[in-house]
């Protein structure tokens, strides 16, 4: 199933390119030149409905107006998984896609025309959670294991765990669940693991204590890509102008997320698009504060990308292990840095 799907998405990649921004209008810049964009209308894909904390930063430019002052008009598209985004954006329906570097990553691997240009979250911050039922790895045998889509992070992180625990993908059952549905599914004792991010670990531990982590995944991998934006080749040679404003504005929404002026605004917007309890949304960005969960420069290390590749190569997920310049082009987060200032003494 995994590799049916992940080759299936290659195959939409390879055949079909993202249809562009359209409307308005950006400027062509000579190299070195800030580019500059008028009333452009773009589609930015995010991967996961409602978002939980550590996805809020294209919202924060959408209502603290950080795509309009970039001359944006953003309708952001919503997705319950990455794979879904990733494909949106290949079908031409969006003009950047949010995604999870492993679907990402084997689609390049075999031969797709698409970039990772940036980051939402460099470094992973979830957690594998189980029902009361399960107190060991080993107790992981015959049960659900809950996941967004086949080839999706949930599903990836998933089979990182069973090998930990020395279990076979055959000896489980991956059963496919809505973003919402890890928490409530798992609560309704319908799956018997879920791949969760801070707040939805409170949220799930206030409603069933019985419910715990059995694992952390940065117990269990180590120099890995979280998530990235990617755009199609094709975008990024016709009009890298409209891909440096959106990265821009990307970058400058990350870095308001470290901005205590904002905070109160930040947590607003948190509540209102999570539907998350407000003590929740506030104890899980302070989390993701200390953790320096959002990047505020390039936001994509190259041993982040050596290490997924590795964890991908290592259960048989790609066979063919692409070079970091031919999964990710950071052109235009280089350029961007320069002209915003780079943050000294931040890792990404």
């Amino acid at each position: 199933m995994f590799r049916s799907s992940v080759v299936a998405l290659a195959g939409l990649l390879l055949a079909a390119g993202c249809g562009g921004a359209s409307g308005g209008s950006s400027s062509a810049p000579t190299p070195g030149q800030k580019a500059t964009c008028t009333n452009k209308s773009v589609t930015i894909a995010v991967p996961v409905t409602p978002p939980n904390v550590v996805h809020l930063p294209a919202y924060v430019a959408l209502d603290m107006g950080i795509f309009k002052d970039e001359g944006l008009n953003v309708t952001i598209a919503r997705f319950e998984g990455g794979v879904s985004a990733f494909r949106a954006m290949a079908g031409g329906s969006v003009d950047l896609a949010g995604t999870s570097s492993e679907p990402f990553i084997t689609a390049v691997s075999q031969g797709a025309d698409v970039k990772a240009v940036y980051s939402y979250a460099p470094n992973v911050d979830v957690s594998f959670v189980v029902g009361s039922g399960i107190k060991t790895g080993a107790d992981l045998k015959g049960k659900r294991i809950g996941i967004q889509e086949p080839g999706g992070f949930a599903d990836v992180m998933s089979r990182l765990v069973l090998k930990k625990y020395g279990i076979s993908p055959n000896d489980v059952r991956f059963v496919t669940t809505t973003t919402a549905g890890r928490v409530t599914e798992l609560i309704a004792g319908n799956v018997d693991s879920g791949v969760l991010h801070i707040d939805q670990t409170m949220t799930i531990q206030a409603k069933n204590p019985g419910i715990h982590v059995l694992t952390n995944m940065w117990d269990v991998v180590s120099n890995y890509q979280y998530s990235l934006w990617a755009a199609s080749g094709n975008l990024l040679r016709s009009d890298p102008a409209t891909a440096e404003c959106m990265v821009r504005a990307l970058v400058r929404a990350d870095r308001t997320m470290y901005d205590t002026s904002k905070r109160q605004q930040v947590l607003d917007i948190g509540v209102k698009y999570t539907k998350e309890d407000p003590n929740v949304v506030a104890q899980t960005y302070d989390e993701l504060l200390k953790a320096k969960a959002w990047p505020q420069n390039q936001g994509i290390p190259e041993a982040n990308i050596a290490g997924t590749e590795k964890s991908l190569k290592d259960t048989s997920q790609i066979t063919t292990v692409p070079k970091f310049t031919d999964v990710v082009d950071l052109a235009l987060a280089n350029k961007v840095v320069a002209q915003l200032g780079r943050v000294n003494n931040f890792p990404y």
